[in-house]
């Protein structure tokens, strides 16, 4: 799965292969849920998600099956403004000396 701005910039994405998740064999007919659980630390904004379904081919070769590009609109939203693409999860302290010990 990929993430793009409205720009069409990618901004992330992942797959099996780069999470190093082995799916197993599948024979042609059977039925496979893959389930994607994600933080979106991102700036506020309109997103699309694009997902595709690949396998390995006898050859060696990267195969498609099926892409559903921009197939899902994600509005981020958020009290605080946000500089660049990645919205830090960032707590900041600040404290004050007693400078007077009197």
């Amino acid at each position: 799965m990929t993430i793009k701005n409205f720009n069409g910039v990618e901004i992330a994405g992942t797959n099996s292969m780069i999470e190093k998740i082995y799916p197993g064999k599948f024979i042609k007919g059977d039925v496979v849920t893959a389930e994607f659980k994600q933080k979106l630390p991102i700036a506020p904004g309109q997103y699309t998600m694009s997902f595709s379904c690949t396998h390995i081919n006898a050859k060696g070769e990267l195969e498609v099956l099926d892409r559903k590009y921009e197939a899902l609109l994600v509005e981020v939203i958020s009290s605080k403004d946000c500089v660049g693409i990645v919205s830090l999860d960032t707590q900041i302290t600040i404290s004050k000396e007693n400078e007077n010990n009197n």
